[in-house]
């Protein structure tokens, strides 16, 4: 894993990173250089010594040396920030443009705030990990290990008895991670689960508040959070008890070498100055072993982030093996299409439409019907099992994919607008479009005068989805970023539910401007909204049940007949019968 995520940082970042690391290690052996000259200094104005001019020179050494310490310390941090902001930024940005390229079956099968989270805390620890730490421990245990050899050049007796006892700390030290890797994989997994709930459970809040006396989901929040407590406490126990061992071990080391380095002054086999130097710069050799277990840990981190990171980035995304532009004429066809989702059972049965051009076609029936899925098997959010659809003559998977999604425009029941301006927001449909363009679209679109009454117009900051906007505003600025695309097909979810009738009005009169000269199809909620459609596809249980236009479905007295009436009673009794109140 170590080498794989090393593949994934780019030549210049590991000239940062390389840089970095060499400068740390002349930082650390600067500071065994001044731990020497101050020895040195010690012994020579010791009781007895002679004092001579050659001390000043101790002093230009020491002040020389930290200078160039903390030179070397602000340049190495400036290139590992350097290597790390463009690591995170450019996993970022590769995840952010992966995730648009994969097909919905990913989104149904991953939890939006697990990916919020891997996006998020997964890549800072890869920035901290790799962009910061490894430069350090690297550069402790480069400089360790030099120290360590001119030490056991020096007295090799002392070097022996130095790391005698390493060897058992670093054996449970590797044992004991070994078996808290599984937990601490089990807590990053109820982490997710916790960041998931918390998503449902601030979306959710304006429900929970309503249905209080029912604390179910609560319930639940709570008992993730306990399972994550529970967790975290296990992997600290055992954490605490590996660790505990370890430096035992390390702690024995050091007092062996007090140990033996006190005998062989005893027996005049060394002399007390060589003492002090195994003594204080055995502690910078012992320096990255004291720091092992948070080093192992914090790869086991690493590791683990990464792996979250692989999940999205090597996920399948929609094959785009299509390499024609997309073709002249603007007519669908359906031809004998399966589908079927996996995790619910529901599928689609030899559906076969056909949809002449600058024609308008409705897809009627009831919840669960296929409607939705059939217009998302035309934009390639899901690919077909069986069958074949094509626009213009050419297979939908011929089609090169950017281009089929361009001259698709889709205006949705629930609009998303983004935190931004309004004319970024409308923008959105065409990224060339000239500021004259946006408010010409604004204006077919029926939202221009209100526009044009908010404090800062065009520039108006929206809050996030669209906060402080009406429903019908919303979709009017969805209506005029489709206008602005200017897309030769329509998908039109049913924009006019649940709106005032004022907001009504305008939003058919936008949609009027919008589906002219274009092939339209529309999911229909409400039938008296596309009483006039070229060609109403009634569909039921993902089969379709019959077709034509709405006079003849009428006459049929089928499904279509049955729906018709029933939005009729309903809008009777909403109308004319209030509800008695008992």
């Amino acid at each position: 894993m170590k080498t794989k995520i090393f593949k994934e940082i780019q030549p210049k970042e590991k000239l940062y990173l390389f840089s970095a690391s060499f400068l740390f290690v002349l930082k650390g052996l600067a500071g065994v250089a001044l731990v020497l000259i101050i020895l040195k200094l010690i012994k020579n104005i010791s009781p007895g010594s002679t004092v001579n001019t050659q001390l000043n020179f101790y002093w230009f050494y020491i002040g020389g040396l930290i200078i160039f310490r903390a030179i070397c310390d602000c340049t190495a941090d400036l290139f590992e920030h350097y290597a790390g902001f463009r690591i995170s930024k450019r996993i970022r940005k590769d995840m952010l443009l992966k995730l648009k390229k994969f097909s919905l079956e990913f989104f149904s099968k991953e939890r939006i705030g697990e990916i919020g989270t891997i996006i998020h805390k997964d890549v800072n620890n890869i920035e901290g990990i790799v962009g910061h730490l490894w430069t350090r421990i690297s550069a402790d245990i480069i400089t360790s290990l030099i120290l360590g050899t001119a030490l056991f050049i020096f007295n090799w007796k002392l070097g022996l008895a130095m790391i005698a006892f390493l060897p058992f700390g670093i054996f449970i030290l590797i044992k004991g991670t070994q078996k808290t890797e599984k937990i601490n994989t089990k807590s990053q997994n109820k982490l997710a689960d916790m960041a998931s709930l918390f998503v449902e459970y601030t979306k959710g809040i304006p429900v929970l508040k309503s249905f209080y006396e029912n604390p179910g989901f609560i319930n639940k929040l709570n008992s993730s959070i306990n399972d994550l407590s529970g967790s975290s406490y296990k992997t600290a126990k055992i954490t605490a008890r590996i660790t505990g061992s370890y430096f035992m071990f390390l702690e024995l080391s050091y007092l062996f070498i007090i140990s033996i380095g006190a005998l062989l002054v005893w027996t005049h086999q060394i002399e007390i100055f060589h003492f002090l130097l195994f003594i204080v710069l055995g502690l910078e050799f012992y320096k990255p072993f004291y720091q092992a277990d948070k080093h192992w840990l914090l790869y086991i981190t690493a590791r683990d982030s990464y792996a979250r990171i692989c999940k999205i980035k090597d996920s399948p995304e929609v094959k785009n093996e299509g390499t024609s532009s997309f073709p002249v004429s603007s007519d669908i066809q359906f031809n004998e299409v399966c589908f079927s989702y996996e995790n619910d059972g529901f599928s689609l049965n030899n559906i076969s439409i056909n949809i002449p051009e600058k024609s308008m076609i409705a897809l009627v029936g009831p919840s669960g019907s296929g409607k939705s899925t059939i217009t998302n098997l035309l934009l390639r959010f899901w690919d077909i099992n069986n069958g074949t659809i094509k626009i213009g003559g050419s297979e939908l998977r011929d089609i090169e994919y950017n281009s089929l999604l361009s001259n698709i425009s889709i205006v949705m029941q629930n609009v998303v607008l983004l935190s931004d301006t309004i004319y970024e927001n409308i923008k959105i449909g065409n990224k060339s479009a000239t500021k004259q363009q946006v408010i010409q679209a604004a204006k077919k679109a029926m939202i221009h005068d209100f526009i044009m009454t908010l404090p800062q117009q065009y520039d108006t900051m929206l809050g996030e989805g669209g906060a402080g906007l009406s429903g019908g505003q919303k979709q009017r600025l969805s209506v005029a970023r489709a206008l602005i695309k200017d897309a030769p097909i329509l998908i039109l979810d049913e924009a006019t539910s649940n709106i005032d009738p004022i907001n009504e009005r305008n939003l058919q009169m936008a949609i009027s401007n919008l589906v002219q000269e274009r092939t339209v199809i529309v999911i229909a909620h409400h039938l008296k909204t596309i009483k006039n459609a070229d060609q109403i596809i009634v569909l039921n249980n993902g089969k379709i049940m019959e077709s034509g236009k709405h006079e003849e479905l009428l006459l049929n007295k089928g499904l279509y007949f049955n729906l018709w009436y029933s939005e009729e009673k309903t809008d009777q009794i909403r109308l004319n019968k209030p509800v008695a109140i008992h």
